[in-house]
């Protein structure tokens, strides 16, 4: 029987072919990369604080800035989406993995200097390390970022905070790779830094390095209060298991933690992902979990809040990817 001509193909089919080929012509170049590592088909899985997520078809971890812009240029040239993680604690990956390219800025650059009352932090370097880094030189500021996982990247890209403070408190510039591979500096003015959120998380472009302008402080005075911020969020959240941290941002006026116990969420289970009976916003992973368990989670809390309190929730966590079987 002979071979069905190209236009008898479906347009699903030709669209997973102009795909593949794509793909196939990114790895090519990122092969020839300097300053990169590079794997395929990367569960994504080991790499978010949920232990969950299908595979990245092409997963990046450029040791140099420079890498980080040739991974730019590629995604660009080959029309491919391209996403930068951190530490993945506020991420979910969905079971069908993300048909892409994954930047995952990780300790080759995390590199941390210290100028008068400016902390310089490359954007692997996690938020502990910068606290560690600020209270040694008895700089105040992050007190209320204490605790709080993830990269310090993400944490700006995010305005990452708590009750005592936002990163937008202390941001002065930012330093990004733009989709076209170009090194570019941002003020703090151009961010657009609201409440979880912030023109990073929606432009195409990556943050490489972030700086903070802090205050000249007592070092004994910035340790103790960092280490009661600690040991307040121990006491009231479940770091012992995997999570995503709030699952749902603070709806105006109220807290979704409040909301979601309120509608009878805390302790509701699907599969290996449960709402914590510790924090009604913190879904954790008991053992087993997929990310289909966390979205039917996710979805069945936002009826009931709605259905209960007549509030629509909105997530915090940033899901990607493809639903199991449509990235196939």
């Amino acid at each position: 029987m002979p071979e069905p001509a190209t236009g008898d193909r479906g347009p699903v089919a030709l669209a997973q072919e102009a795909r593949a080929d794509r793909l196939i012509g990114a790895i090519r170049c990122l092969q020839q990369a300097s300053g990169t590592e590079l794997r395929l088909n990367e569960p994504m899985a080991r790499h978010t604080s949920l232990e969950v997520g299908g595979p990245a078809a092409i997963y990046v971890v450029p040791q140099t800035v420079g890498a980080v812009c040739v991974a730019l240029r590629v995604a660009a040239r080959f029309d491919l989406p391209l996403l930068a993680v951190g530490r993945g604690t506020n991420l979910l990956v969905l079971d069908g993995g993300f048909a892409g390219i994954i930047l995952h800025l990780r300790e080759s650059l995390s590199a941390i200097t210290i100028e008068g009352v400016r902390l310089t932090a490359q954007a692997g370097a996690t938020l502990a390390e910068v606290c560690v880094a600020a209270a040694n030189a008895g700089l105040s500021g992050l007190e209320f970022a204490a605790g709080v996982p993830g990269s310090v990247g993400g944490a700006v890209a995010m305005n990452a905070g708590a009750r005592a403070g936002q990163m937008a408190d202390v941001v002065e510039t930012v330093e990004v790779v733009r989709r076209n591979g170009a090194l570019s500096h941002c003020a703090r003015s151009q961010l657009e830094l609201g409440y979880r959120r912030s023109c990073l998380r929606d432009a195409r472009c990556v943050v490489v390095s972030v700086t903070l302008r802090l205050t000249q402080s007592d070092a004994v005075a910035v340790r103790e209060a960092m280490f009661e911020a600690v040991q307040q969020r121990c006491r009231r959240q479940p770091l012992s298991l995997g999570s995503c941290g709030s699952v749902f941002k603070r709806p105006p006026g109220d807290y979704a933690g409040r909301l979601l116990e309120a509608a009878g969420v805390k302790g509701l289970r699907i599969g290996g992902a449960r709402f914590s009976t510790k924090h009604a916003n913190f879904i954790v992973n008991e053992g087993g979990a997929t990310a289909q368990d966390i979205v039917e989670l996710i979805e069945m809390a936002k009826r009931r809040v709605y259905d209960v309190c007549g509030v629509k929730l909105e997530e915090e966590v940033c899901v990607i990817g493809d639903p199991l079987g449509e990235s196939e």
